[in-house]
């Protein structure tokens, strides 16, 4: 009766651990989504900023019709928040470059998500 209590003691706590292993690693995992799409929703911000500075005309501090010479500091006052941080990767012509490295471990590496901004469109690619 006894070998039988013990193996039993042994099972329930084998369960427990597996069972907090596997919440653990739910939780970061929905952590990293959670930050993938805050930060998503920051770089359609700054695209929307980019693009207002895109069509403003030169004498009213805007791009006349083109992102050569932004800067982040351009689009908005700060380049980093509770999210990530943000940069810009490449502007010029018709064609502006903003890349977003979030605040939460994907694997390896950080959450780098990038959006390529256009007057027709915006293309939002996710690097990790």
């Amino acid at each position: 009766m006894g070998q039988t209590q013990l193996l039993l003691v042994i099972l329930g706590i084998i369960l427990v651990g597996v069972a907090i292993f596997v919440g653990i690693q739910m939780f970061q995992h929905n952590s990293v989504d959670d930050v993938r799409n805050s930060v998503m929703t920051d770089l359609n911000s700054y695209a929307a900023r980019a693009l207002a500075y895109y069509g403003k005309p030169t004498t009213q501090g805007g791009g006349n019709k083109s992102f050569d010479g932004v800067t982040m500091s351009m689009i908005f006052p700060s380049s980093e928040n509770v999210n990530g941080r943000y940069y810009i990767e490449s502007a010029e012509g018709d064609n502006c470059v903003i890349v977003g490295v979030g605040n939460a471990v994907a694997g390896e590496d950080s959450v780098r998500i990038r959006i390529r901004v256009t007057p027709d469109r915006n293309t939002i690619e996710i690097i990790n």
